[in-house]
């Protein structure tokens, strides 16, 4: 007889045989029960203890940060304050108005033309200007030439332009050309820039090329806080535009800037400490903490470019380097509301040489009457020749 059968007959037989045995399968039945909720509970056990050893970390790890960012707050910063710079002059706009901050002044073209000349640094020469864009009249100008509107940033307004034998106009450095009614539209269409337009020479590196490199000097009333060399491969493309970053003399900043498209074959200009001087001078004159000087190296010497409150780009600083330049602007700032204190006149202030009004004859500087667009002259101790 089989097995099976033979244990089933004898609990038949044997009824305590029977029972016995349901209470052992009860019983393994209990014991897989217990040893499952034991491996379970030792797992969630595990669990509980490394979720709270990841918490620990992360709680650890977050006080690190807040220690590190208060003592971050703690220490000058270009960054925090460029931010600043920036968010303050979008609500001095609703403050002043009239433009009597000298913020508010220093984004107008020939109004800093005329504030470079007459501190003897040459502006680019002025061809033509134009109240309105409808009154733009490219005809008698030379064959190359600069359109520009006086407000506006970024490169934005800026066309580069030479004439063609059909009349149309190639943009220096590309492929693209426009004629004159392409070029108003153009104008028209973007609603960052604001008139007068002018049309200006086409300056040229001493080595004779249609757009030289742009030297950009971060000034603060005085001291310098670095040197942006900027080379353009074509007029309006940022991916063929690239940077380096140098001091007051020239050297090479290092692992204190970073940018996607830096080039350290960029050459400083050989007129470096002439920009330099230039740099500090203006700085001085606007009557504010910080400015971006905008120089170029041309045959007949370093002529200005523009000068600009609050740049834009995007470079990342180390700390040591964005605490110097924290440092610089929160001293300059302080510099000057000392001199404001002890008798500098305040606001923008010209220097003895002459340099016209390059504005056309309505425009509100014109008048007899010019409100915020005066000008404050001084005897400058070092004014250039």
């Amino acid at each position: 007889m089989p097995a099976g059968r033979l244990r089933a007959s004898a609990r038949q037989l044997f009824p305590p045989i029977a029972w016995r045995e349901e209470k052992l399968a009860e019983r393994t039945a209990e014991v897989r029960r217990l040893r499952a909720e034991l491996r379970r509970s030792v797992t969630a056990q595990q669990y509980a203890e490394a979720e709270a050893e990841r918490l620990r970390l992360e709680l650890a790890a977050l006080r690190n940060r807040i220690t590190e960012t208060r003592a971050a707050l703690q220490r000058p910063s270009w960054q925090r304050s460029l931010d600043d710079l920036r968010r303050n002059v979008v609500t001095l706009r609703s403050v002043d108005r009239e433009k009597a901050h000298p913020l508010r002044q220093l984004p107008f073209k020939l109004r800093n033309y005329r504030l470079a000349l007459s501190h003897g640094v040459p502006a680019p020469e002025v061809y033509a200007t134009w109240g309105t864009v409808d009154e733009i009249d490219l005809r008698g100008l030379p064959d190359e030439f600069v359109l520009k509107s006086d407000g506006g940033a970024g490169g934005h307004g800026v066309f580069p332009l030479r004439r063609l034998p059909d009349g149309r106009f190639a943009v220096v450095s590309t492929e693209e050309t426009v004629d004159e009614d392409g070029i108003r539209s153009r104008i028209r269409r973007s609603p960052r820039l604001s008139g007068p337009f002018f049309a200006e020479e086409l300056l040229r590196s001493p080595e004779g090329s249609a757009i030289p490199e742009d030297v950009k000097v971060y000034a603060y009333y005085g001291e310098i806080g670095q040197v942006l060399l900027r080379r353009v491969h074509e007029h309006g493309n940022l991916s063929r535009t690239y940077y380096r970053f140098v001091d007051a003399h020239g050297e090479d900043l290092g692992d204190g800037v970073e940018d996607e498209n830096l080039d350290p074959s960029i050459a400083p200009p050989t007129q470096l400490a002439a920009m330099i001087d230039v740099s500090k001078h203006l700085s001085r004159a606007v009557g504010v903490p910080f400015v971006r000087v905008d120089l170029y190296q041309t045959p007949r010497g370093v002529v200005l470019g523009e000068l600009t409150r609050g740049p834009g780009g995007s470079p990342r600083y180390s700390p040591a380097h964005d605490e110097l330049m924290g440092r610089l602007y929160e001293e300059a700032r302080w510099r000057l509301e000392r001199d404001l204190q002890t008798g500098r006149p305040p606001g923008i202030l010209h220097g003895v040489h002459d340099a016209p009004n390059l504005y056309p004859p309505e425009h509100v500087s014109q008048r007899e009457d010019p409100g915020t667009w005066g000008v404050t002259r001084v005897q400058c101790p070092d004014c250039r020749p």
